[in-house]
């Protein structure tokens, strides 16, 4: 309800007159439906209607205005006519009474929007989704959904402090609020993730938006004082109904996208795609050199990559190594010396005789463990 209630008064505060108060309030109730009259008559008269009930009211209402324009013969204001209506409705209504529409916003103001940011919470947006969704449903429209992070915040944090990381969240959002479309709506979902809820909108389109934003956040992002810092975001996409089925399922496929874009190398915008990969992987076919950690006297066994991403690396080989095993793999780059990647076994798969697929997730703690302890014996070695 809190969504409804603060797109009736974001009406109030962007009509020009009554007459085009009358209007957006008539279009928006005709795309979220009965509640929104219902929310109508909560804000203005501080009535507890029901939806089908504020709905025969509003019209009623419309009604009332245009019968005493014409007995008067000049325009009416919308609040007064309503009271009026109230007044004199023959339906036993329970204290109708004016309500300070600047106090209400301020409540309001705190319910759906986030301290630090000054854009929507993630209560607000959770509703906001809903809203769309239903809307979506009714009448066949597109909704889009965007999930933004920015890229190694937290190493943000640790170097500069947290108070230099409230600005960059400051700064990012106000860019994204900058950017979207007046029926969009953004919103802090936690931490360094945002969302972007795009109604009537496909996901070509969603896409342009997105990549505009990514963009403006890679260029205008700044820092405070003398601690400029590179600010890139990644993001997700995904698209209602083309996508989705439902409001969650539409999160989930965002929030999976967002997992492909930080997989493919961060600063990028990914669609959806109907697959379980975490990150997006890369053909990559070159030979290999395996190795069973944790035993001296383990053998080298040679093989071949078939793809690699961030989060790990399918090859084939002869040989099925254990699932769990740790292992490191040395892949040949273009230039300078083999890649040493770290990491364990979570995947074999036989396809043909001796032929086997070995899928290896990447540990990056191991490999930084491995890196410090060859530089310390490199130290300890060059000082004695």
């Amino acid at each position: 309800m809190d969504f409804l209630h603060k797109t009736v008064l974001d009406c109030r505060s962007r009509s020009t007159n009554d007459d085009d108060l009358i209007e957006n309030l008539t279009k928006y109730a005709q795309q979220h439906g009965p509640p929104m009259f219902q929310a109508i008559f909560h804000i203005f008269a501080s009535l507890d209607l029901s939806p089908q009930l504020a709905e025969d009211y509003w019209y009623d209402v419309l009604l009332h205005r245009q019968s005493m324009v014409k007995k008067l013969g000049r325009k009416i204001d919308f609040i007064p006519c309503l009271y009026d209506y109230l007044a004199a409705s023959p339906h036993p209504l329970t204290n109708p009474r004016l309500v300070d529409e600047k106090a209400y916003s301020r409540v309001i103001m705190g319910t759906t929007h986030d301290g630090l940011t000054a854009i929507y919470n993630r209560h607000y947006f959770d509703e906001a989704l809903e809203q769309a969704v239903s809307s979506a449903k009714r009448y066949g429209n597109d909704v889009s959904l965007l999930f933004l992070d920015i890229d190694d915040f937290k190493d943000i944090n640790d170097t500069y402090g947290h108070r230099y990381g409230d600005t960059i969240l400051q700064q990012v959002a106000g860019i994204i609020e900058s950017e979207k479309r007046e029926s969009d709506i953004a919103a802090r979902y936690g931490g360094e993730e945002f969302v972007l809820l795009m109604p009537h909108t496909e996901s070509i389109h969603a896409f342009i938006l997105a990549e505009r934003i990514r963009v403006s956040i890679e260029k205008n992002v700044v820092g405070i004082e003398d601690k400029p810092v590179e600010v890139t975001i990644s993001g997700g996409l995904a698209a209602f109904p083309q996508n989705s089925d439902t409001s969650s399922q539409l999160v989930h496929h965002a929030d999976s996208a967002l997992y492909l874009a930080k997989g493919a190398g961060k600063n990028i915008i990914c669609l959806y795609k109907e697959e379980k990969r975490r990150y997006l992987r890369v053909k990559y076919k070159e030979p290999v050199k395996i190795k069973e950690l944790g035993f001296e006297s383990s053998p080298t066994f040679a093989g071949t990559s078939k793809d690699i991403c961030i989060g790990g690396i399918l090859f084939e080989n002869n040989v099925p190594l254990p699932i769990g095993s740790r292992i490191q793999v040395n892949l040949p780059i273009q230039k300078g010396k083999p890649l040493l990647l770290i990491g364990t076994v979570i995947r074999v798969e036989a396809y043909a005789d001796n032929l086997f697929d070995i899928g290896m997730s990447i540990s990056f703690k191991e490999m930084e463990k491995i890196a410090s302890s060859e530089i310390a014996n490199f130290l300890q070695n060059t000082l004695s």
